[in-house]
């Protein structure tokens, strides 16, 4: 039986993403730039824009493989300034899609309402690849809820009312070491009933700044993130680990591994991140 997704109290929906179809292989989303997804220091958090890209490639991936359904393999979102407007645009379109993989190619721009695409300042880009997998029932259909013009998941009453680390109740278990951990929660789960992809790279966000701020002792923010998904996180908690592998004054590399505590340290996710200083 197939069931709505997102239901009505869900993270995809309280972020309150825009999209827009355009018919012509480009697909572009929105998402509303307030605090609860910014860092401290004022940008928008590395894991809520890849929350933003992995939706929107999903979609266009989606299209692309179906009849059948797709899950991320890859992410990669790289920042090259912070966004200066009340909302982010992501652009993404499909550069291959075939029977193993779709792969699609995104970017980030500042929204300001401007209608020339030309006069939206780019501030990141993205890479993805998802893997085809066969329809099962549980999965949307895609064709019946994309169309051509502008849509949202967000109902009326759909907003974060806390910074989006604590909607997602992370805690920081040893800043040293990068051990943070979240639950799985259906305020958070994809449609296969697993902690949905944006959300892990949020997580694997939240250890990268923890462990390399612990490191130099600066207030870095995470500017780069890579995701290798290995397999699906369905009973948490949901742990990482970090091994940082430099750092100064200005800049820290790391690398976090995610896995299922709850399901024999099964691991979820490696990844790579960067973090630094966004200039304005």
């Amino acid at each position: 039986m197939v069931t709505s997704y997102p239901p009505e109290r869900h993270v995809l929906r309280d972020l309150r993403f825009m999209f827009d179809e355009h018919g012509d292989g480009m697909s572009v989303a929105w998402l509303p730039v307030v605090p609860e997804v910014c860092t401290d220091m004022g940008s928008v958090r590395a894991g809520a824009l890849a929350t933003l890209v992995d939706v929107l490639g999903g979609g266009a991936a989606a299209t692309a493989a179906h009849p059948n359904w797709i899950a991320t393999a890859d992410l990669t979102v790289h920042l090259v300034r912070r966004v200066a407007a009340d909302a982010v645009e992501a652009r993404a379109r499909v550069l291959r899609a075939g029977r193993p993989t779709v792969g699609i190619e995104g970017t980030l721009h500042d929204s300001n309402g401007a209608s020339n695409t030309d006069e939206r300042r780019l501030v990141g880009a993205a890479t993805m690849s998802f893997s085809v997998l066969p329809r099962r029932d549980i999965n949307p259909d895609i064709e019946a809820t994309r169309a051509p013009g502008r849509s949202s998941m967000a109902l009326e009453n759909s907003r974060l009312d806390v910074p989006l680390l604590d909607a997602l109740d992370v805690r920081t278990i040893d800043a040293a070491r990068g051990v943070v951990e979240a639950p799985v929660a259906p305020w958070a789960l994809n449609s296969m009933g697993a902690m949905q992809g944006g959300v892990v790279a949020t997580l694997v966000d939240a250890a990268g700044e923890v462990a390399l701020r612990h490191a130099t002792v600066e207030s870095l923010v995470v500017t780069d993130i890579e995701l290798t998904y290995l397999a699906f996180g369905k009973v948490g908690p949901i742990r990482t680990a970090v091994d940082v592998l430099s750092a100064s004054a200005r800049r820290g590399v790391a690398r976090v591994e995610v896995v299922d505590a709850g399901s024999d340290a099964r691991r979820m996710v490696v990844a790579r991140v960067t973090a630094g200083r966004l200039s304005a």
